[in-house]
């Protein structure tokens, strides 16, 4: 049961994203197909799904990484205080990962 906002009673968490969602690994592959965000490598790249910010995973929540920059020695993965440092928090890409998506679907 719900209330005029549609949240859930108080107390209970907001319900997990579907990771099994077709439109969520669609959307994964579109962003795949995009240049690393970060160094503008050509693609393919890799979908790093941002959980920065308290955010859950979610698969319409990822940015397109290079391998170097997603899994390498001075990757997110591999060293993330300096990736974060150099580069900022993954989410804050998120806004122009949507612009890229949207230009490329004009196109």
């Amino acid at each position: 049961m719900s209330d005029f906002t549609h949240r859930g009673p108080l107390g209970q968490k907001p319900p997990k994203p579907d990771r099994r969602d077709p439109a969520g690994f669609a959307h994964m592959a579109r962003v795949k197909c995009l240049a690393c965000i970060v160094c503008n490598s050509p693609p393919p790249s890799e979908a790093h799904h941002c959980t920065g910010g308290g955010m859950r995973r979610d698969n319409f929540k990822v940015i397109p990484l290079c391998t170097a920059c997603h899994r390498g020695p001075r990757g997110y993965h591999a060293a993330k205080r300096r990736w974060v440092a150099r580069n900022g928090p993954d989410h804050d890409f998120l806004p122009r990962v949507a612009q890229l998506l949207e230009r490329a679907r004009r196109d």
